[in-house]
């Protein structure tokens, strides 16, 4: 089919054509019980009529000088009058006198065909009701009873004489078709226009949103990525559109923070390339000669050489670990023995800086995992938490039980603090937060991606909290080791 719209508009119109067809067909099933109403309601307005005029009638007859037609044939006359003349009627509508029994009075009938024998219901004596008139040849027609009044009963000249019933056929179902159509027509008319209309402008809150949308990924496809669209429409594509604006934000800022890592990695080797194509040059045209100037500048050359190969190795390990290509060992570890190792290795760090290191290990739970990852998580944490903690601070290292399902280790210092803005970024790749936390670093935005990997594949999580101008905490937690080994128990049992 075509567009999202035109499908739109088209399922619209199937339903409204659906529920048009059903209306249509409930309404010819209930229009059997909607034509007898119609009748016997015309009956209902006519039979108080012809029963006045025929009890006025009788009482003129009652009145008059004796003649020699009898009262009741002359009244009887006169029923006839009402309706034809007997012989050519000018309806189909009947008049009949019928008795206590319901059975009409021979001879006491106006009709256009023979009343002979026909009978109702026996009728009451108080009130108007509805009835049928059940012919000789079988037919039934639909017809009120009126009670006689005394007088009316006395023309007749018949004691039985009960009530005055007035009859037709019900109405024929194209008399009502022929009553409704207009109607019908008109109502459904209306109807079919303002649910196409309305279909319409359904169908194009939902169509023209996804246009934008579609619209904007093309050029975002293209490099444009400035591309924002409005929240319109339905709550589910109000939810793609700000789904859509985040993602394209969250594009141009990986690729903003892409630029920023090149130009801060092209100055980082940038710098000792400098340094070592100047000093190895200065060693091979003779500008150095002596043994000691020779010595130094080797020396500068190895360490800005080692500089750049670990700058290298962070980029590969990180690379490594978020492909999966390396393997965390899953091996018990004695988190507090880990603790005062890297403790021993930060003591003289700690003893130049005048930073105070502190170390408790609050845990309960035995943990698995790979010890020396582990170790290089809480070296980058530390490493950043004693470059960022003036010299009088205290930098701590804990850890403790959470619950009865992980481990949980943080990593405190009473340094200058990260702004609320920069957290969300602090492990990403690349990035290198832009305030005095970064200020004295020389790390190249690798090393706390690095952690959340490493971190990441032992089943935990990292986060940070800080507070300017009071410290930082990195927290991340770890499985406890029950539930790790059996994991891995499960998947190593083939081998």
């Amino acid at each position: 089919m075509g567009s999202l719209q035109l499908r739109l508009f088209l399922t619209y119109f199937a339903v409204i054509a659906v529920t048009l067809g059903l209306a249509a067909l409930s309404l010819f099933l209930l229009l059997g019980g909607y034509r007898d109403s119609i009748t016997y309601a015309n009956l209902e307005d006519l039979a108080p009529i012809v029963e006045r005029q025929v009890a006025g009638e009788a009482e003129r007859l009652g009145a008059a000088e004796e003649s020699e037609i009898p009262a009741g044939s002359r009244l009887l006359l006169v029923v006839r009058s009402l309706f034809g003349d007997g012989t050519q009627p000018a309806s189909e509508t009947a008049l009949a006198v019928v008795d206590e029994q319901g059975s009409v009075l021979p001879s006491a009938w106006a009709a256009s065909t023979s009343l002979e024998g026909a009978a109702v219901e026996p009728p009451p004596r108080d009130r108007l009701v509805r009835c049928e008139l059940r012919t000789a040849d079988g037919r039934h027609l639909l017809c009120v009873a009126v009670p006689l009044s005394g007088p009316t009963r006395s023309a007749f000249g018949d004691p039985n004489a009960a009530a005055l019933v007035v009859a037709k056929p019900a109405a024929s179902l194209a008399d009502v078709l022929a009553d409704l159509m207009p109607r019908l027509l008109f109502s459904g008319l209306i109807g079919v226009v303002a649910a196409l209309v309305l279909g319409f402008l359904l169908s194009q809150s939902v169509a023209a949103p996804l246009r934008n949308i579609a619209h904007a990924a093309r050029n975002v496809a293209r490099g444009n990525y400035q591309q924002r669209v409005p929240a319109t429409g339905p709550a589910e594509v109000r939810d793609l559109a700000a789904n859509f604006n985040r993602m394209t934000e969250e594009v141009q800022r990986s690729q903003q923070t892409l630029r920023d890592f090149l130009a801060n990695i092209s100055h980082e080797l940038k710098t000792p390339l400098t340094s070592i194509r100047g000093f190895s040059e200065a060693v091979l045209d003779g500008t150095i000669e002596d043994a000691e100037g020779v010595q130094r500048s080797v020396r500068i050359i190895r360490d800005e050489s080692e500089r750049v190969l670990r700058l290298v190795e962070e980029l590969l390990d990180l690379s490594r670990i978020e492909s999966g290509q390396v393997t965390m060992k899953q091996e018990p570890i004695d988190l507090a023995e880990l603790f005062q190792h890297v403790a021993d290795v930060f003591a003289l760090r700690s003893e130049e800086l005048g930073v105070r290191l502190e170390v408790e290990a609050g845990h309960t739970l035995p943990v698995r995992g790979d010890i020396d990852r582990l170790e290089q998580v809480l070296n980058n944490l530390l490493d950043n938490a004693f470059r960022h903690t003036p010299r009088g601070g205290v930098v701590r290292l804990s850890s403790r039980d959470v619950g009865r399902a992980a481990v949980q280790v943080s990593v405190s210092d009473t340094g200058w603090g990260i702004p609320q803005e920069e957290i969300p970024h602090l492990f990403e790749r690349f990035y290198r937060a832009r305030s005095p936390y970064a200020g004295n670093g020389k790390g190249h935005g690798l090393g706390l991606a690095i952690c959340r990997e490493i971190v990441r594949a032992h089943g935990g999580d990292i986060w940070a909290t800080s507070e300017v101008g009071r410290g930082t905490t990195f927290v991340f937690t770890l499985p406890i080791a029950a539930r790790r080994g059996r994991r891995d128990g499960a998947r190593s049992s083939p081998a």
